[in-house]
């Protein structure tokens, strides 16, 4: 048997301890519910925050009342909540911006009247205080008889797209203003390449006058000689009119030979020094040469200087603007002429090669040659004392002169080099290996020349 209270107290002693047992397990589901619960509002506040849209409904119970409801997204995009909303009926008016609140009204009232507008972008005061661009899309609800009962509305936060589209609309201003100062930076680009043209013109006329200057005796002197061979004539005929035919025919031919050599040499004098555009036309660059040293003649005899000529027969024609290159000529003679002062020989050499292959010339001043491309050269070579090596660079600066005080202006040079510039040729000066200076000229054939 057993004792009393035995088994009694023995099936005491096992119950409370199923009791806490089941109480623990209990509370631990309590809590692991309790914690979802949290986690799951946590979640829920999370979505809420980074949602960018949401929806009303607007009741229609009568016809000029409504009723609204805001969906829990609002507060995302407001930054009210659905009850202040519905305990402050005029709130949606009053956060609208006021520059917009006519166009929402105007879009309301289009929708009361049973229209469907398109979406209204505009402004709205978040409740921080901040500016926000909405998205206002309405979808109106009718019964059977087509009359307006209700209608949803989707608003959408576009304020980082609103952003983006006013950055983008900055950077078109920026890209336009930049674009018009481009346009009136290059405008002035050209009006000063025009003004360039036009000084560089005026420089290339203000040496030519120069060589005009230094041609005056050499005229004078060959316009004085035919006019007293003139005079002579009329002496003549006034102390022997009566004499025989064939003097008088004789005397009056004569005189008509010296008024047109005269009459010549006075009409290439003009035509040298008039005032023209640049007009390339195909040239004789032999006869070119050939006239600029007969323009010279009288210089060349004054100076006791020999002349040699080496011109190529069937030298190719080229484009030339024959005033201007009879320029460059008479004022790279007349240097000559000038740096042989006790004398000495000229000579002149016109000859066409390949370019790279029978001419080997390099540095900046050919780099618009191409290999093997056809060119003419022309050469003038003195037997004078040469350029000072240090002065070389310098040779084709404005103003930048080795003669003495009064004796040219530095200019012949800088113009020459403008002129063969224009003409897209070349120039180089050297010292000559045996000495005096060594001019070369280097001109493109013309396009359609048969080599």
């Amino acid at each position: 048997m057993y004792p009393f209270g035995g088994p009694a107290g023995a099936a005491g002693s096992i119950l409370p301890s199923k009791i806490n047992m089941h109480t623990t397990f209990l509370v631990q589901e309590r809590n692991k519910a309790e914690q979802a619960v949290q986690e799951s509002e946590q979640r829920y506040k999370r979505l809420l925050a980074s949602v960018t849209d949401y929806v009303y409904s607007v009741t229609v119970e009568h016809d000029e009342s409504a009723a609204t409801s805001h969906g829990p997204g609002c507060e995302a995009v407001t930054g009210y909540t659905s009850r202040e909303f519905e305990a402050d009926p005029f709130l949606w008016y009053r956060m609208i911006h006021s520059e917009d609140r006519a166009a929402v009204t105007a879009q309301a009232e289009r929708v009361l009247r049973g229209e469907t507008p398109p979406p209204l972008e505009h402004r709205i005061f978040h409740k921080d205080g901040s500016i926000r661009w909405i998205r206002n899309t309405t979808v109106p609800h009718k019964d059977e008889l087509g009359r307006l009962i209700a209608y949803d509305g989707l608003v959408s936060d576009i304020t980082e797209r609103k952003r983006a589209e006013e950055q983008l609309e900055r950077a078109y201003a920026e890209l336009s203003q930049n674009e018009a100062a481009l346009k009136t930076a290059l405008q002035k680009l050209e009006t000063a390449n025009k003004e360039l043209q036009t000084t560089q013109l005026q420089l290339i006329q203000a040496a030519k006058l120069e060589s005009v200057g230094t041609l005056a005796a050499g005229v004078a002197h060959e316009v004085k000689n035919p006019l007293q061979t003139i005079l002579m004539g009329v002496d003549y005929l006034a102390n022997n009119l009566p004499g025989g035919k064939n003097n008088t025919t004789m005397v009056l031919s004569d005189m008509r030979d010296a008024v047109v050599r005269a009459n010549v040499i006075v009409r290439e004098l003009l035509q040298l020094s008039a005032a023209t555009d640049f007009e390339p036309k195909e040239e004789d660059l032999n006869g070119l040469v050939e006239r600029s040293l007969w323009l010279i003649n009288s210089e060349i005899i004054a100076s006791q200087i020999s002349v040699v000529r080496k011109l190529e027969a069937d030298l190719p024609r080229v484009l030339l603007d024959r005033n201007k290159m009879e320029q460059v000529f008479i004022n790279l003679f007349i240097n000559a002429l000038q740096a042989m002062s006790q004398g000495g020989v000229l000579t002149v050499t016109t000859r066409h090669r390949r370019f790279g292959e029978d001419l080997k010339m390099s540095g900046p001043a050919f780099s618009q040659f191409k290999l093997g491309e056809r060119v003419v050269i022309a050469e003038v070579q003195d037997t004078g004392q040469g350029i000072p090596e240090d002065h070389l660079p310098r040779i084709f600066d404005p103003f930048f002169t080795t003669k003495p005080t009064g004796i040219g202006t530095g200019l012949g040079l800088s113009v020459v080099k403008k002129i063969i510039d224009l003409h897209g040729g070349a120039i180089d000066i050297r010292n000559a290996p045996l000495g005096g200076v060594l001019v070369t000229l280097v001109l493109k054939t013309e396009p359609e020349a048969k080599l």
